[in-house]
């Protein structure tokens, strides 16, 4: 089953994040980290916590990159259905800066 939402980007990098810096995936730490990224009810947000959860047991996440996640959850139907009912209008646009130095950053909705 082919992943169609913006969503399963955002989760294959906090999956990312989260097993490079050794974070284990439990369901209440994805639902929390999950809401700050995806504006969408708290049972649905749950249900993909879950089927993190499972993919996590079944598979070695932390040898993967965010692209073999993604290409990991794709093997879950359950997983790629809830997460293809996700709106892109319910996913934070998260802009992380870094800046050092003079001048002005560039991103978000600004423009050179």
């Amino acid at each position: 089953m082919l992943i169609e939402s913006v969503a399963a980007g955002v989760v294959a990098n906090l999956v990312y994040e989260c097993t490079k810096n050794g974070v284990s995936l439990t369901k209440d730490f994805l639902v929390r980290e999950l809401a700050k990224a995806v504006n969408d009810d708290q049972q649905k947000l749950e249900k993909i916590a879950e089927e993190l959860v499972k993919l996590d047991q079944s598979e070695e996440l932390e040898d993967l990159s965010e692209k073999g996640i993604r290409k990991r959850i794709e093997k879950y139907p359950e997983l790629v259905k809830t997460l293809n009912t996700i709106k892109q209008e319910n996913v934070q646009n998260i802009t992380n800066q870094y800046h050092y130095g003079n001048g002005d950053n560039v991103g978000g909705d600004k423009f050179c």
